[in-house]
């Protein structure tokens, strides 16, 4: 027995208006002349896979028993008082039977016969969601001579066929296949492998830089000695004042050796890249906190 597909119904008194709006929705190419290009819709999206057919028609097509007709897309003009008439009648009809998903979209409600509170009305009583495609500025939080009375929409998601999509991606669909969940953090096979092809390309940038400058390890070197010499953590004994002279003579000199390696180091950190420059830097903080006693 072969699998059901469900269908996704779009109807509305302009076959071009109706086609238009296949297209920008599911992305199909679809014309008022030729129809579909294909009518199944193949949906990807964060949550599941399925296959959708998609139906044009006119507002003498019902939802036959035989169809899985689980949306129905209704594009109306609250302009005109015909097509108007055409969705209040055909909303009737399927009162007491109706598709889990039910839009009314139109383009807007510039100018039209009925408000736009009593059409909202009736698509509420009769489990409609109402759609503007392009409201009009006032109405979009942040458009022109917009204000808090007018707005309608706070941002692009709530109207246009960005809502009409999401409206109908939001449907759980017969024979849809749900993506398996993974937890933030835990890493699929798939995720794995990327990881380990990212790893394997910085092996091969690294490998590709030059090595650190030799000099500037023996200065940096060179500093950490200077530092342990000038820097000691045990107390000096006590000596006779001609040692101390004599020992605050040698600490004055081993400072000043310091700074002037200090100096020079900078001097060639001018030239390094960032990521040397901080390798470096690091060191000599290490350096200083080992001879100082800072790091226990």
């Amino acid at each position: 027995m072969s699998r059901r597909v469900p269908t996704i119904l779009f109807i509305g008194q302009s076959k071009g208006e109706v086609a238009k709006l296949v297209t920008d929705v599911t992305k199909i190419e679809c014309s008022a002349e030729t129809g579909l290009a294909n009518p199944t819709w193949n949906v990807d999206c964060k949550y599941y896979t399925a296959s959708l057919n998609i139906k044009m028609g006119s507002f003498q097509t019902i939802p036959g028993s035989q169809e899985l007709t689980e949306a129905l897309v209704v594009l109306f003009d609250p302009k005109n008082e015909s097509s108007l008439g055409a969705l209040f009648a055909y909303a009737d009809q399927l009162k007491t039977k109706k598709p889990d998903v039910c839009l009314a979209v139109c383009e807007n409600f510039d100018d039209a016969v009925e408000s736009y509170e009593n059409i909202s009305q009736f698509c509420s009583e009769y489990t409609f969601e109402l759609i503007e495609l392009s409201p009009a500025s006032k109405h979009v939080a942040g458009g022109e001579a917009e204000n808090e009375e007018s707005t309608r929409y706070e941002s692009a998601e709530e109207y246009g066929s960005t809502r009409v999509l999401n409206a109908l991606l939001a449907n759980p669909w017969t024979g849809m296949k749900r993506k398996k969940w993974t937890p933030p953090g835990k890493k699929t096979a798939e995720g794995e492998e990327e990881e380990k092809e990212a790893g394997k390309a910085d092996e091969k940038g690294a490998g590709d830089k030059p090595k650190a400058d030799s000099e500037v390890d023996a200065l940096v070197n060179s500093c950490a000695g200077q530092m342990a010499s000038v820097f000691k953590k045990d107390e000096p004994p006590k000596a006779s004042s001609g040692a101390s002279a004599s020992a605050s003579g040698s600490v004055d000199t081993g400072m000043d050796d310091l700074l002037s390696k200090l100096k020079q180091l900078k001097a060639k950190a001018a030239g390094m890249t960032d990521d040397d420059r901080k390798k470096y830097a690091e060191r000599v903080a290490m350096s200083f906190a080992e001879a100082t006693g800072v790091d226990e």
